[in-house]
């Protein structure tokens, strides 16, 4: 699992193109597409199962994170929780990176 620092610059360079679905549910209707889907360990188990089927359908990898969604949220600026991402403009070895 990678560090803070690193998961801190995957998601700057991840939200800089504007692309990248950030929640559980813009996370589920964007993953096509997607290089790699982030999920917390706060997710509601419904839409984390939801969201894990729908990354597996695509073959798109899901990196569970040890952050809650109050830290996610903190980490990309957002004023509210976010329990999973969906990110496009990440490279593959950002994406494996994480996966560590």
């Amino acid at each position: 699992m990678a560090d803070t620092a690193q998961l801190q610059k995957v998601l700057k360079d991840a939200l800089k193109g504007g692309k990248s679905a950030v929640g559980a549910k813009e996370s589920i209707a964007g993953v096509k597409g997607s290089k790699g889907v982030l999920i917390t360990r706060s997710i509601p188990s419904a839409l984390g199962s939801k969201l894990r089927d729908e990354a597996n359908k695509y073959n798109v990898p899901v990196v569970e994170l040890q952050q809650s969604s109050a830290e996610l949220a903190r980490l990309v600026g957002k004023p509210y929780k976010v329990s999973a991402m969906a990110l496009r403009n990440v490279s593959d070895s950002d994406v494996r990176l994480l996966m560590r």
